[in-house]
């Protein structure tokens, strides 16, 4: 029989974020920070794609395709995060409707 394993497998794979993985800072940093850096994101995009129709409506930037793609990341950016927040409502009504 051959030995059918790969050689330095390990070595070619990215590194998940494991308990090992994990720096100080991430490991530290609370929900609310998250939040925070996401919510910040994402108004980052939508300001970007902002300026791009902007740009493209004054003709400082004809292209219309990078225009698009920063309008459907601002896009998907947003629905995202509406669909976290009414994650987050749903479960809180749960919980709220829970008897003690």
């Amino acid at each position: 029989m051959s030995d059918l394993t790969i050689s330095r497998l390990q070595t070619l794979l990215p590194k998940i974020a494991g308990p090992e993985n994990r720096t100080t800072a991430d490991a530290g940093a609370p929900f609310s920070e998250y939040i925070k850096d996401s919510l910040s994101e994402v108004n980052r995009k939508m300001q970007a794609a902002d300026k791009a129709v902007a740009d493209l409506a004054s003709g400082a930037n004809p292209d219309i395709h990078n225009t698009m793609i920063a309008m459907q990341k601002a896009e998907v950016s947003f629905e995202l995060v509406m669909q976290i927040r009414n994650k987050l409502i749903a479960a809180y009504d749960e919980i709220r409707r829970m008897a003690i």
